[in-house]
């Protein structure tokens, strides 16, 4: 029977501590800063974060790009890796613990920082204190599902909140929308029917025809203002009526604007971070009309 030689297997431990520690940067001596502290056009950026995730990489304007979600639990930042910057990212794994050296922040939305290496700036695998990055989400999912009451000017990306505000504009064209069963996308409405993209014709009446309302509106509750996606989710619309409102062909945004425009409402929900607007905005669960007399017993209880 072969035998373990215990001489062999300390050099074996000792060779791949060190082979681990050569991976690992000393960070002594480097002045770090947390994501959340990070303000737009900030330069000479270190900061200890933890990958959350690696995208694919893409070509824009002809050169190479890799963006990477990191999370130190102050804050998300996106870091993009251009070029020759892209094999910084060889050996790094999702959940490593990296010190970002020598960043810049072109961009900052909320709490949605935007990070970028200068010419002589480069990341590296370190030991960290850092919670895991499974403790990081978890705690990000633990606020998504707080929906306690907020102010908007509280929010930040990845939280749950219920809000309370005036609606003061409406953005939305076309609010409400068939939806198609065969592949849930929108349908537009033609001679009768309900058309995909896919080829699904339906009848534009049919019982069984999924419509779908999707308002985005400003929210606006006096410490700030928010874009706000209004759902199916309420008992303030006649939807049945609005469906009759696009089918008759009739005006339905001079409709929702009598209704909406001014409305005190109450919504719960949690924030995005918009890609196209390249700001936060919150996606509600349900909301309606704000019930005065349930505010103001809330008011009496404390």
């Amino acid at each position: 029977m072969l035998q373990k030689d215990p001489c062999l297997d300390d050099i074996l431990e000792n060779s791949e501590k060190l082979e681990n520690n050569s991976n690992k940067k000393n960070i002594d001596g480097i002045d770090t800063i947390k994501l959340s502290d990070i303000i737009e056009k900030m330069i000479e950026i270190n900061s200890i974060v933890r990958i959350e995730k690696i995208f694919e990489e893409k070509i824009v304007s002809n050169n190479p790009v890799v963006n990477v979600v990191v999370n130190d639990g102050s804050a998300r930042g996106l870091l993009s890796l251009w070029s020759e910057q892209i094999s910084l990212l060889n050996e790094l794994n999702e959940g490593d613990a990296i010190l970002i050296e020598n960043a810049h922040a072109p961009k900052k939305y909320k709490d949605r920082i935007h990070l970028a290496l200068s010419k002589s700036g480069k990341i590296s695998k370190i030991e960290s204190d850092l919670p895991t990055i499974d403790e990081l989400l978890k705690k990000s999912n633990a606020q998504r599902n707080d929906f306690s009451r907020k102010y908007i000017s509280e929010l930040k990306e990845g939280i749950g909140a219920e809000l309370r505000g005036l609606i003061v504009a409406i953005h939305s064209k076309e609010p409400y929308f068939p939806v198609c069963d065969k592949c849930n996308k929108k349908m537009t409405l033609k001679k009768g029917y309900a058309v995909c993209k896919c080829g699904n014709k339906v009848d534009e009446e049919d019982e069984n025809l999924k419509w779908l309302f999707l308002c985005t509106c400003t929210l606006d509750d006096g410490s700030g203002t928010i874009r706000v996606t209004l759902n199916n989710n309420t008992n303030y619309l006649d939807l049945e009526e609005l469906k009759k409102i696009i089918i008759d062909d009739e005006e339905i945004l001079d409709v929702l604007n009598n209704k909406l425009l001014g409305l005190d409402i109450l919504t719960s929900g949690f924030t995005i971070y918009d890609e196209y607007l390249k700001d936060t905005a919150f996606r509600c669960n349900n909301w309606n009309k704000i019930d005065i007399m349930e505010e103001f017993n809330k008011k009496l209880k404390g």
